[in-house]
């Protein structure tokens, strides 16, 4: 392994923290490029840590496979857990809000519609209401003309029946006049 640094005095005391390293020839001074920040690398590394690890231990990777402790493992699994409550309820929550725009929409076509299609059916029921009377009141007209002309038909033939077919016709008037009170 070898150390790969920008050469300063870290320790601000006048003493060299890489004394050691040196004399094992393990130490390679670097230049610093402006705009990178190994602290920067590091802590990205550090943040994106826990995101490797959730990650392999969600592909089967044991906490030993990744050098996790179980305190660690579990933190992590439970943070998985509520990561993915929190992306269920987000989902969930954006149905809703779609399934709610549509019924705003259809109650607003219903408000600006409502006078327009009521107006439409009272028109169609009264057009149907008055075809109804007028079918009604044809057809008691139709059956009283046949009652009374039966009747009528019935006064002149009388003498002419014998008893028992006069019952018949009485019969057949008495359901003429049935059908007339329906």
């Amino acid at each position: 392994m070898i150390l790969c640094h920008r050469y300063a005095d870290a320790s601000g005391a006048g003493n060299d923290v890489y004394e050691h390293v040196k004399k094992l020839g393990k130490f390679k001074e670097t230049q610093r490029t402006d705009g990178i920040s190994t602290s920067d690398i590091i802590m990205r590394i550090v943040k994106d840590y826990n995101e490797y690890v959730m990650r392999n231990l969600a592909r089967g990777y044991t906490r030993k496979d990744l050098g996790v402790s179980y305190v660690k493992e579990k933190r992590l699994r439970v943070n998985m857990g509520l990561k993915n409550l929190r992306d269920r309820v987000k989902q969930h929550q954006e149905k809703v809000g779609e399934k709610w725009s549509t019924v705003a929409k259809l109650q607003e076509e219903w408000v600006e519609n409502a006078d327009r299609w009521v107006a439409g059916f009272l028109e169609k029921f009264e057009e149907g209401c008055h075809s109804m009377g007028t079918a009604i009141k044809e057809r008691i007209q139709e059956r009283l003309i046949k009652a009374q002309s039966s009747d009528f038909g019935s006064l002149l033939q009388y003498d002419s029946y014998d008893s028992d077919e006069a019952k018949e016709n009485d019969e057949d008037e008495d359901e003429l006049f049935e059908d007339v009170k329906e």
